[in-house]
């Protein structure tokens, strides 16, 4: 990861860094197989990452451009059933028990980034006094683990309640818009204040697909971080590029597409693994407008005036133009 790192601390970028769900579901031996206790996953999954950019190998000093670490991406819909707020509290509370060693055992010195976990816009109906609030049941739900693991059938080895208090912030995704009777801000802000009057939040992946104005929304969604009477920091856009892969309602996301002029092509995979080795071509990008947003039309123009000419379309006649005297009148006549 450090060249990318690199790269955005040279631009001026700051990183949400992602616990890949690798330990988590997909593993042999992942933390489906151990009841939700995801430590020895975890723990090993993200030595990898300090040793491979995370750090500074040298000093055991955190790579500056890392902002936050995301524990896991949606993990309330992840564990089965969905919205389980044993599972996903005992998976997190574990996995952050095994980043805390993971750091320990490294011996990571100075500053090191916030940690959270980012929620669906669900609404937990399982989660204590979730109401109807999308989200906010999940992250207290969380916080009560976090504060006596053992209620989630958890045993920690370091004090998750300190690193919580000193290292965590709260992250939701959403595709609701800014404002309005659906808006992220009464759905979401305003039920969130009550309960959490301290811990910063913000959105993992913000995109509404179905607001007709996205130029508009997105202002509206940026004003509210600024507004320092909430715990809005900011939103991160999903996504850069659309997922091919997923399709249906997918497609509706990316800033960017694929293409038609082939670049390069990437070799992909291993020979040990069940797919083996392929190769892939490497597409330039194009930019998307929003599936809701019209596009803009061109205004409309008179272009060059041909005297004594009657023009023919679809087999209607146009118009003579012994009585136009200028464009604008032709344009008026043809319009």
């Amino acid at each position: 990861h450090g060249a990318f790192l690199d790269e955005a601390q040279a631009r001026g970028l700051q990183v949400l860094a992602g616990i890949s769900d690798y330990p988590y579901l997909q593993m042999e031996g992942s933390c489906l197989q151990t009841e939700q206790n995801c430590y020895n996953q975890v723990k090993e999954a993200y030595k990898q990452n300090l040793r491979r950019g995370f750090l500074d190998m040298e000093s055991r000093a955190y790579h500056p451009a890392i902002r936050v670490v995301i524990l896991m991406n949606e993990p309330d819909l992840k564990f089965l059933p969905a919205e389980s707020p044993q599972l996903f509290s005992r998976a997190l509370v574990s996995a952050l028990d095994g980043v805390l060693d993971a750091e320990r055992e490294i011996g990571v010195v100075g500053p090191k980034p916030n940690l959270t976990a980012t929620f669906s816009f669900g609404i937990c109906r399982s989660c204590v006094g979730a109401g109807s609030s999308p989200g906010v049941g999940q992250m207290r739900e969380l916080r009560m683990a976090m504060y006596d693991p053992g209620s989630v059938g958890y045993s920690a080895r370091n004090d998750l309640w300190k690193a919580y208090q000193e290292r965590f912030e709260n992250s939701v995704n959403t595709a609701n818009p800014a404002r309005g009777p659906g808006g992220f801000g009464p759905l979401f802000l305003e039920p969130y204040a009550l309960h959490f009057q301290s811990t910063p939040v913000f959105i993992g992946e913000y995109h509404s697909p179905s607001t007709t104005n996205l130029l508009e929304d997105l202002r509206a969604i940026l004003e509210l971080a600024e507004d320092p009477s909430n715990l809005l920091t900011g939103i991160s856009f999903f996504e850069f590029q659309v997922r091919y892969d997923k399709g249906g309602s997918e497609l509706s996301f990316g800033m960017f597409g694929l293409g038609e002029t082939k670049l390069s092509e990437v070799t992909l995979g291993s020979s040990r693994s069940a797919t083996g080795v392929g190769s892939f071509p490497v597409w330039c990008l194009k930019p998307l407008g929003d599936p809701a947003t019209p596009e803009p039309q061109p205004e409309p123009r008179c272009e060059q005036v041909q005297r004594r000419l009657v023009v023919w379309a679809d087999g209607a006649s146009g118009v003579d133009d012994d009585d136009v005297s200028t464009p604008e009148e032709c344009c008026a006549k043809c319009s």
